[in-house]
């Protein structure tokens, strides 16, 4: 039987049942990349995805094994799913060669953006920042996804995040002054603010912010 991306199907050996989720179907070498689940001695059902502990992040099995598996159902590929199959990647493959995966998630996340599915968006975004941790654009849009949920704590450790890949960066230190300012912490914000301010004096956004909220703590 072929298996599609994101196909949940179990095998049964010595009595116990072995269920994997397939993460990528490798036909230059006849394998699938899939994600392990611990094992179970009864037949798995739809609700054991959600419970079982995963038993390993990655596998590269000949696609033969899996002849005589039953599917159990389908399911999106998520960011956690391919922690395992991107560490791979980076330790078999060239730069060159998984960055253009991480763009394809990139842009994944900029299409999903537009469409405003934030929640998407942030797992497509994290599935570039997983495989190239220093994708900042990334982290950023991120963060930018999670201020559009009101997730204003989880935004700014983001922007904390690209900051160290990508320091004296004006939109990140803004976009943290903006979350503070949300959060109604306006000693920090006017902090960032200023900072933001030093990097580009000419910049109008943070100049606007400095002023709303220096008259804010003024009152």
């Amino acid at each position: 039987m072929n298996f599609t991306t994101g196909d949940l199907f179990y095998l049964q050996s010595d009595q116990q049942y072995h269920l994997y989720k397939l993460l990528m179907d490798d036909a230059a070498f006849n394998c699938y990349h899939v994600l392990t689940y611990a094992p179970l001695d009864r037949v798995p059902v739809q609700i054991d995805v959600e419970t079982l502990d995963i038993w390993m992040y990655h596998l590269p099995i000949d696609k033969e094994a899996f002849v005589n598996a039953t599917l159990l159902t389908n399911q999106p590929i998520i960011a956690e799913d391919l922690i395992g199959y991107h560490e791979y990647l980076r330790q078999t493959k060239a730069p060159k060669e998984y960055i253009p995966v991480a763009t394809a998630y990139y842009r994944d996340g900029l299409r999903l953006t537009d469409e405003k599915k934030y929640p998407e968006a942030i797992d497509a975004y994290s599935k570039a920042v997983d495989l190239f941790p220093q994708f900042y654009e990334a982290i950023d849009n991120r963060g930018f996804c999670k201020m559009d949920l009101g997730l204003w704590e989880d935004a700014i450790d983001d922007f904390h995040l690209s900051l160290e890949e990508n320091p004296n960066s004006l939109l990140a230190e803004f976009s943290m002054g903006e979350c503070y300012y949300k959060m109604g912490e306006y000693e920090k914000a006017k902090l960032h603010f200023e900072i933001a301010h030093q990097i580009d004096p000419n910049h109008q956004a943070p100049i606007q912010f400095l002023a709303k909220v220096k008259s804010i703590l003024n009152q």
